[in-house]
């Protein structure tokens, strides 16, 4: 008797995994925008790219395969349209808000998870705000390592004008990025904030003209293609780790992760590079 194989593949070599992987995207474009950046849009714009559970499939989706795609370095998040996403579709919210509680956390949760998918990619994230980015649109900006964002974008949390609370990671991942004063603001006013004022406080790492806005990010995403991709990795989590320990701890996370990092050949590539008066060829091994 053989044994059936226990991990499936798909045709580039790549696992399947856990998630479900559809044949074809009906809420979102992907596409590899230029050699090692890729390109997510929220393709829904009818409903100013207003997230559903096949949208949320579909990106848990993308970033599995992102994650065991050697060529792409870089992933941006962008929105068709008029608007870089307005939230959870209000017809979503209708169901799970009237679930019994227990059932609530757990669909939630679902929700929640596609956030830390974004927040544990090995990879750079960049969300490209292009247009309204509203409620959970916030939160998928908050968990991506940049937000970069045209002049006249407007961020809001909307959530107290229904009678709620942004539940999906924005009091925990914005606190520290804009201080407990602004995200009180945000949070309890509900009043906009355009991407000059984003730029200013925190929210957002570079501000563009909306017609600027695409290069601005390509370029960007450049700068970060042609760097170490397991160091990137690595910062990603020794950074979002540190931020919640105490400093001694933070330290031990650092050595941890240079441990890793000082035996690899792009390390060994970078010195000799650096030795060499030359650029260096990373090739995240």
């Amino acid at each position: 008797m053989t044994d059936a194989p226990t991990v499936r593949l798909r045709g580039d070599g790549s696992p399947e995994g856990f998630l479900d992987q559809p044949d074809e995207f009906t809420t979102i474009r992907y596409e590899i925008a230029e050699p090692g950046i890729a390109l997510l849009s929220l393709d829904r714009p009818d409903k100013l790219n207003a997230f559903d559970e096949r949208m949320i499939r579909e990106m848990r989706a993308v970033i599995w395969r992102i994650a065991f795609d050697e060529t792409v370095r870089v992933l941006i998040i962008t929105g068709e349209g008029r608007g870089f996403c307005s939230g959870r579709d209000i017809l979503g919210l209708d169901y799970e808000n009237n679930l019994p509680s227990s059932q609530y956390r757990a669909y939630v949760r679902a929700n929640q998870e596609m956030l830390d998918d974004l927040e544990a990619l090995e990879k750079p994230v960049i969300s490209m705000v292009n247009g309204i980015c509203a409620g959970g649109g916030v939160e998928i900006a908050a968990a991506s390592d940049f937000r970069i964002t045209a002049e006249d974008a407007q961020f809001v949390l909307t959530e107290n004008n229904i009678g709620v609370i942004p539940a999906s990671g924005a009091a925990s991942r914005m606190i520290q990025m804009i201080g407990i004063g602004r995200l009180k603001e945000m949070m309890m006013t509900t009043l906009p904030v355009d991407g000059v004022e984003a730029h200013r406080i925190g929210l957002a790492n570079r501000v563009y003209p909306l017609d600027d806005l695409r290069e601005g990010t390509l370029e960007f995403a450049r700068i970060l293609c042609e760097r170490a991709p397991l160091a990137l990795g690595m910062a990603k989590h020794v950074i979002n780790s540190c931020q919640n320990v105490d400093t001694e701890t933070g330290r031990i996370i650092e050595r941890l992760g240079q441990s890793v990092l000082i035996n690899s050949e792009d390390a060994r590539e970078g010195n000799a590079a650096f030795r060499e008066n030359r650029k260096p060829e990373f090739k995240g091994r």
